[in-house]
């Protein structure tokens, strides 16, 4: 069956679209909202009501975009989750595959089945649910599970993956890098329904970026760049603690990072009773924390081939030179022309991981 087509944007930008199989056309707008380690949301504006009155919460929907015929990574496929009718402009909400795994029934994840198995590979499986096609995870990360990672239990799927991917930090000293670094695995499903794992390696020397942003950059709007430094998820001094036995503890410090920003002491619980494997999770922890939380909000025109992984460079004499960051939220408005916010740095504390850290 043909697809309806709208093109929103000066007959550049083809927008298809599929509601349970049928093409959908009226749509006066998209904006897709993507945040690494989670679903993607898309927002469909549609001019007045009739269209959206036989859908409904569940349905699925298939999303074509770009330019030219090519494969986008605008393509989107998910379900609905919320219809809101209006006789001027109705809207729908769609999220997309991910959150089959924030819903799904729950597992029990037993520990003979989990223990010296790569985290990679058993949160590629944790994945493989409700058509999400993981066939592109092959990779692997060397990184085994351990009873100490507390992965087994009753719990969602998606419970079980961010507890591999808390894990998922591996430790590089090599010649790429200015200094030993703890590198951080990430997941989302970029494009369709294909869900991708991948490594933060912006501190590689061999890494490049899709993007140099510097001050003549022309297709910077309203605000341009602005950045955003603090320390609300600085560690620099970590203490791991038997929960077994509590006269087992190590404490790790950065004591560079202490003269130069203030300590910033954080107490883990873990079940182990080695001190070797507490004084390594609370290194590799340091590592990943010790310097401030560093974020830059771009907000452009016509960047909708950026995605979440990519690399930016910032070059703008004001907040520093060739400073390479990966994307970590992308936020793509589509009405008569694109206009896009993208997020390069580490992702910001949702209100409820704030208040907890705040706790602690």
């Amino acid at each position: 069956m043909a697809r309806v087509r709208d093109n929103l944007v000066t007959d550049n930008l083809d927008i298809e679209c599929e509601i349970d199989g049928i093409p959908f056309s009226f749509i006066t707008g998209l904006s897709y909202n993507h945040v690494v380690d989670a679903a993607r949301t898309v927002k469909i504006r549609i001019g007045g009501m009739e269209p959206v009155t036989n859908l409904r919460i569940g349905s699925e929907i298939t999303l074509k975009a770009g330019r030219g015929e090519t494969t986008h990574n605008l393509d989107f496929k998910g379900v609905v989750t919320q219809i809101m009718p209006s006789f001027a402009e109705s809207e729908i909400v769609a999220v997309d595959y991910v959150t089959h795994l924030q819903t799904s029934e729950i597992v029990n994840y037993k520990e003979q089945d989990l223990l010296g198995k790569d985290l990679y590979y058993l949160a590629a499986d944790a994945c493989n649910y409700k058509g999400i096609d993981t066939s592109e995870l092959l990779e692997g990360s060397g990184i085994k599970a351990t009873k100490d990672m507390g992965l087994a239990g009753f719990q969602t799927r998606r419970r079980f993956i961010k507890k591999c991917f808390d894990y998922l930090t591996p430790v590089v000293k090599s010649n790429d890098y200015s200094e030993v670094v703890a590198l951080q695995w990430r997941y989302a499903i970029r494009r369709n329904n294909v869900m991708d794992f991948w490594l933060e390696d912006h501190k590689n020397f061999k890494s490049e970026p899709v993007l140099t942003i510097t001050e003549t950059n022309n297709t910077l709007i309203g605000p341009g760049v602005v950045s955003n430094i603090n320390s609300t998820q600085m560690v620099n001094s970590a203490t791991y603690l038997s929960s077994v036995n509590s006269n087992v503890f190590v404490t790790v410090s950065d004591e560079d990072s202490i003269e130069k920003h203030g300590i910033k002491g954080k107490l883990v619980l873990n079940t182990s009773e080695r001190l070797d494997r507490l004084e390594e999770l609370a290194y590799i922890n340091v590592l990943l924390h010790k310097t401030p939380t560093v974020t830059y909000r771009i907000t452009m025109n016509n960047a909708e081939y950026i995605t979440l992984g990519d690399y930016i460079k910032i070059n703008i004499e004001s907040f520093g030179k060739d400073i390479l960051l990966p994307v970590v939220q992308v936020n793509h408005v589509i009405t008569d022309r694109v206009e896009s916010t993208i997020v390069v740095g580490t992702p910001e504390l949702s209100i409820t991981e704030y208040i907890s850290s705040s706790l602690e």
